[in-house]
């Protein structure tokens, strides 16, 4: 039978990357929708209840903002990475983001596919900066990023990474964040098409049985 994957486009470049070792049916969800959690509740559930006939559906999510609580599997078992958002699975483990995030706790992380919304920040500031004037658009942005202080770019080895990578750079000088970089690993993406899915890093979930937000607390949240 054939497992299906239902994931965010912030990782379809990394994912379709990993070799796969089964059957395995992919599907994946605007990267938009994460702007509207309960938008993107209601869109997995009901991808989830038309996804009939899978030996199992993994759905490629972290907790993210409360979207994924609540879900009920439909007819196949459910597999979700025991992750807050997507962060320590481009990273390659949760002790790796445990440390990154003990390290500086005001870390503003990209990635390419991050960028496919983040790089708004400077279309946003062009906006502001053409009604109100530079000054104006640069007070606004240090208010709503006031808790961050560096930009943490992710390499995962994307096509159009030197542009992203210059992205993330114009995005930390603007917002007077310190900018570093950090190399991914696809250790725990792999673990996720693949397996093996083990308990201390994937929840499952029975057919008809519901996604408790209870099953996501190790690991800790980005600031």
């Amino acid at each position: 039978m054939t497992v299906k994957m239902i994931a965010c486009e912030v990782m379809k470049e990394e994912l379709l990357a990993i070799k796969t070792q089964c059957d395995i049916e992919f599907e994946f969800i605007s990267m938009g929708l994460h702007l509207h959690p309960e938008k993107l509740n209601q869109e997995l559930q009901r991808l989830l209840q038309e996804s009939v006939g899978y030996e199992k559906i993994i759905l490629a999510f972290g907790l993210c903002g409360g979207a994924v609580k609540n879900l009920q599997a439909g007819d196949s078992p459910l597999i979700i990475p025991r992750v807050h958002d997507c962060i320590p699975l481009f990273l390659g483990s949760t002790d790796k983001y445990k440390a990154l995030h003990k390290a500086e706790k005001g870390t503003f992380y990209l990635s390419c596919g991050w960028m496919i919304t983040e790089k708004n920040i400077l279309s946003e500031h062009q906006r502001i900066v053409e009604k109100h004037g530079e000054k104006k658009a640069l007070r606004l942005l240090a208010r709503m990023y006031d808790s961050y202080r560096r930009v943490l770019f992710i390499h995962t080895g994307c096509r159009e990474e030197a542009d992203s990578f210059r992205q993330s750079q114009e995005i930390a000088e603007l917002l007077a964040l310190r900018h570093e970089t950090v190399q991914g690993e696809s250790d725990y993406l792999d673990k996720l098409v693949n397996g093996p899915w083990r308990h201390e890093e994937f929840i499952h979930i029975a057919p008809s049985q519901t996604v408790q937000e209870e099953e996501f607390g190790i690991g800790v949240k980005v600031n």
